[in-house]
């Protein structure tokens, strides 16, 4: 089941023809990845897992431009966990407007120890909140 984060297209998110800029698309991506994080840990959020040893760093973004938000649009990002691996996950997004999807991002992410650099894998705990998000 996706999660889903709504949020307004407001005037800064725009160009002069009151068009979502594409670049917002991704921060609008970001904030449904926190909020579905904040969602499925709430006792550790991402400031707390970097504190244990964990971070959630993104390789590598995929994004298809289907049609345009407008400014006052409200739209809605759905965020579902498509793959969950040992130090690793594929997050699969997409933007609607009502009913109308305006953009798809595949986001792969990478766990990290934020001190070391190097990949961590996520505890059995971790593992099964996150899991969560893709029933």
């Amino acid at each position: 089941m996706p999660y889903i984060y709504k949020t307004r297209v407001y005037y800064s998110d725009t160009d002069a023809g009151a068009i979502a800029y594409h670049a917002r698309y991704l921060d609008w991506a970001e904030h449904a990845r926190t909020e579905m994080l904040r969602g499925l840990l709430p006792e550790l959020g991402q400031r707390k897992l970097s504190e244990v040893g964990i971070a959630f760093v993104v390789r590598s973004i995929s994004i298809e431009y289907i049609k345009p938000a407008f400014l006052d649009d409200e739209i809605a990002v759905e965020t579902t966990m498509e793959k969950l691996g040992a130090v690793s996950a594929v997050i699969k997004q997409i933007v609607k407007r009502d009913d109308e999807v305006l953009s798809e991002l595949s986001v792969k992410v990478a766990f990290i120890d934020p001190d070391k650099k190097r990949p961590v894998p996520l505890s059995n705990e971790l593992k099964a909140a996150l899991a969560i998000s893709t029933e």
